[in-house]
């Protein structure tokens, strides 16, 4: 269990139940005891009002023990007072040596409990200041936590990130057209956020499609055309127009600048392969996929 877990119970009337326990107890062994003992000529040494006395003080320290003292003397002369003796002739008899025995015991046994309280509350001052270090310490703990789950999760997108630049650098650093191609709209893709995409090579009626990458659903029923598309990115190998990448679907918040900027360098990159012997026309056709 943590240290803040634990229940702290505090008495918000300390007082009042110090008074009522001084009441009933001096009322039971102060009041009682000396009216039996008035009536019948009995000398209660030492008198059983010293026990309330005790109890007060082992439990409140000295506040218990001079409130026991007040409540069994108001009580003793109650007590005498209803069996019709003299007071002064009842507290004369406090001065024998088993009462002295009996007051100094209670005292010492207030003295103890005294310093047992100012330990107690020493301690519990102690324990309030560790429980506020604990909720603290907790609550670094669990933003320690939440930053290291981010860590985490950037630490894996950049894994997963590293490796697919390096699949697509390896595809358009290739002597492969169609895997040229297909790494091109992998990273178009993956840039621009776009639903589909395609690249066309060569020129006016002579283009053929070389690949594609078409992520609309099954439900999605128009064709993919040059002229439907969102935006259109010319393949060049120097002055010549060698090709388009095409994309479809592409987010309004992605149409800007920079994007066309960076589809422009992925063009340009997949030109090379694409203008090499192996997309001459002899080569097999248009290879498609589709993503579903």
């Amino acid at each position: 269990m943590w240290i803040s877990e634990r229940p702290v119970r505090r008495d918000e009337h300390p007082l009042r139940r110090l008074a009522l326990e001084a009441a009933g107890l001096a009322a039971a062994l102060a009041f009682l005891p000396e009216v039996a003992g008035a009536r019948a000529g009995a000398v209660l040494e030492p008198h059983p009002g010293w026990i309330a006395v005790l109890l007060l003080a082992a439990r409140y320290g000295s506040g218990g023990f001079f409130a026991g003292l007040g409540a069994s003397a108001g009580a003793v002369g109650i007590g005498s007072t209803v069996a019709g003796t003299e007071l002064m002739t009842r507290w004369s008899r406090l001065d024998s040596g088993p009462n002295l025995i009996a007051f100094g015991a209670c005292l010492a046994v207030s003295w103890i409990a005294s310093w047992h309280l100012r330990r107690q509350a020493d301690l519990d001052e102690r324990y309030r200041a560790l429980s506020d270090q604990d909720s603290k310490a907790q609550a670094t703990i669990e933003t320690l936590r939440g930053a290291v789950a981010t860590l985490r999760t950037r630490v894996d997108r950049s894994l997963t990130s590293l490796s697919f630049l390096r699949d697509v650098a390896v595809r358009l650093e290739g002597t492969d057209p169609t895997a040229a191609a297909e790494g091109a709209l992998d990273l178009a893709l993956a840039r621009t956020g776009a639903s589909a995409a395609a690249v066309k090579v060569g020129v006016g009626t002579f283009q053929r499609l070389l690949a594609v990458r078409d992520a609309r659903g099954p439900r999605a029923l128009t064709q993919l055309s040059l002229q439907s598309a969102d935006l259109t990115v010319p393949i060049r190998n120097g002055n010549d127009r060698v090709g388009v990448i095409a994309l479809w679907g592409i987010p309004p918040s992605a149409l800007d600048k920079a994007a066309a900027n960076d589809l422009e360098i992925i063009a340009s990159w997949c030109a090379r392969v694409l203008t090499g012997p192996a997309s001459s026309p002899s080569e097999p056709a248009t290879k498609e996929r589709r993503v579903e």
